[in-house]
């Protein structure tokens, strides 16, 4: 504000100057009294008098003197005006309107209460911290929130190096409904956090509400191959697919929740609704999810593995474990795969077109997979420094497994 002052000041006293100038320089010389004029016409006929008299044009030269001089004493006023001294102070009236005018157009047109509202809003960063994320107080109103989130805002571009408050600030921007500015704050916290998965999901649900949605896709499936527990960025991948009415994407993926969730939890139940609704809008469209063969049942319910240490092989600390489904003598790229952090063998899961590494890719879409198993001393699958590696059977996706299929991890990479 300081600076703001300094500068209005500045403007003001420039644009005196320029009114004053123009007075000042006006004084640098007094015109010609009439007296003064009258002299220097005196004394240029005297001039031209004496050449007269040297030429011998000039008759009577003490009478052409005598009528001159009388010329001049009718020709003296009888009071000289004198130049007033308040002369020099006709610029006061000028300079005062200036200021009273540009005091004025601010006050009428400037931003100064917005100015005011930042201000008040910024001293009261903690108060209104402590009574939103702290006390959770109920009577904090709209306006309040708004406040909060101009001193946040404020606050994080002087000092925004913690992706936490940059991540606080686009979840509240993404419920305010604004998800352009939500987008650009939490695009600060993805590259700021440590790990981009504890920013995935907000940043790809207002990538959503941009319309950004190949970016928000690839957000989401990288983080969910990262850690397959996610279930924000699990919840956020089926909000994508019910938003393209893709109901069996988005059916999937609720089902991929279920055996993260406390049953019978609120949330638990929340998802239940949900595959119902996705359930019934698919036999809407005529699209049986019952019934259409064996190959579609496992794909849905998923293949049952479990993972097993050959001997002599010990998990190091920390170790993470991939479990991923492939096609028999194809591409190396994984079909669908779980990223499982500190394994406790044996390991049983279920592979399903829930874990599809691809939207719209189905386990049941190949004849045959095998079954793969990665230890990896990292949480990089790309990783085969200390790693091992075990391989299942072929398995016809046609057939329905009875039993789990194993997976022995039993040589290094």
């Amino acid at each position: 504000m300081i600076g703001f002052w300094m500068a209005a000041l500045a403007l003001v006293a420039l644009a005196a100057t320029a009114l004053i100038l123009p007075l000042w320089q006006g004084r640098g010389e007094s015109p010609l009294t009439r007296s003064e004029l009258n002299k220097r016409l005196y004394r240029r006929r005297l001039a031209e008098l004496a050449e007269e008299r040297e030429q011998g044009v000039l008759g009577d030269e003490k009478e052409a003197e005598l009528e001159l001089q009388r010329s001049l004493l009718d020709d003296i006023p009888d009071a000289e005006p004198r130049a007033s001294k308040g002369r020099s102070l006709l610029w006061l009236p000028g300079v005062a309107v200036l200021v009273v005018v540009s005091v004025g157009l601010y006050l009428q047109l400037g931003a100064w209460r917005e100015v005011q509202v930042w201000r008040d809003a910024s001293s009261r960063l903690g108060e209104l911290s402590n009574r939103i994320l702290v006390e959770r107080d109920a009577t904090v109103t709209e306006q309040d929130l708004q406040s909060f989130i101009l001193a946040l805002r404020t606050r994080l571009q002087s000092d925004g190096d913690d992706y936490r408050g940059w991540l606080l600030l686009g979840r509240l921007l993404l419920d305010g409904r604004d998800p352009e500015s939500a987008a650009q704050a939490l695009d600060k916290a993805y590259r700021l956090a440590p790990s981009p998965d504890l920013v995935a999901a907000p940043y790809a649900e207002a990538l959503l509400a941009t319309g950004d949605e190949a970016r928000a896709k690839q957000l989401l499936e990288q983080a969910l191959a990262s850690d397959p527990n996610n279930l924000e960025a699990h919840s956020t991948y089926a909000f994508m697919a019910l938003q393209q009415e893709d109901y069996r994407g988005a059916l999937a993926r609720w089902q991929a929740m279920l055996p993260l969730l406390e049953k019978g939890s609120t949330r638990y139940q929340m998802i239940e609704r949900s595959i119902a609704f996705a359930r019934q809008r698919l036999e809407q469209r005529g699209e049986v999810l019952h019934g259409t063969g064996q190959g579609e049942v496992a794909a849905e319910s998923g293949f049952p593995l479990t993972v097993t240490l050959a001997d002599g092989i010990v998990p190091p600390e920390g170790a993470y474990l991939f479990v991923f489904a492939v096609v028999p003598d194809g591409p190396p790229m994984p079909i669908a795969v779980q990223r499982i952090p500190n394994p406790h063998f044996p390991v049983s899961l279920r592979l399903s077109d829930a874990d599809a590494m691809m939207e719209g890719s189905r386990l049941a879409d190949h004849p045959e997979l095998q079954f793969k198993a990665r230890l990896s001393a990292s949480g990089n699958v790309m990783e085969k420094s200390g790693a091992f590696e075990g391989l299942s059977q072929r398995v016809r996706t046609g057939e329905v497994p009875s039993v789990s299929i194993d997976i022995r991890i039993d040589h290094a990479l």
